[in-house]
């Protein structure tokens, strides 16, 4: 009984002393808008994509916008580094350039929760790296789709992966 006591002045004094969750509640809906700061706007778009998909997925996507809503959740996505890079020289072109045989894309994001347009952000996340990386092909036009396909799929999964850490 005495243990029973405890607890329930517990459940009314944490609450009153400023206790809170810290992150988003427990099923609390969020949704995701991006940062504002443009590395890539393909990237951009594939980040807030992913994270959408991973939150919908996990059934906690919000309906409202937070743009034109006061009291809007939402899972802001900041994509802070774009970074394309060769890996293994191959062989010169006619104009003697070598030419990489992959392309190595590195991204690095971070996520944080605000519960309204303008409000502080509540809780920052560590930055999450992810790598993808692009065999090259001999067709330019190819490659080049090849390129952007590898990115859209690096910041899928970055948004994913920010989804997952804010909600831990």
């Amino acid at each position: 009984m005495r243990w029973f006591v405890v607890g329930l002045v517990g459940l009314f004094v944490a609450p009153g002393c400023g206790y809170r969750i810290v992150g988003p509640a427990a099923g609390e809906p969020l949704a995701v808008v991006p940062a504002g700061v443009v590395a890539s706007a393909l990237a951009e778009e594939a980040v807030v994509e992913g994270a959408r998909a991973e939150l919908a997925a996990a059934g906690r996507l919000a309906s409202c916008d937070p743009r034109g809503e006061g009291r809007c959740p939402a899972l802001v996505v900041e994509l802070v580094r774009v970074e394309e890079g060769g890996a293994a020289p191959g062989v010169a072109t006619r104009e003697g350039a070598p030419l990489a045989q992959a392309v190595t894309w590195t991204l690095r994001g971070r996520a944080f929760v605000r519960r309204a347009e303008g409000a502080p952000p509540e809780r920052v996340g560590s930055d999450v790296t992810v790598r993808e990386f692009a065999a090259r092909e001999d067709d330019p036009t190819s490659f080049h789709a090849t390129r952007e396909e590898s990115l859209r799929r690096a910041a899928k999964r970055l948004g994913a992966l920010l989804v997952r850490r804010a909600l831990e």
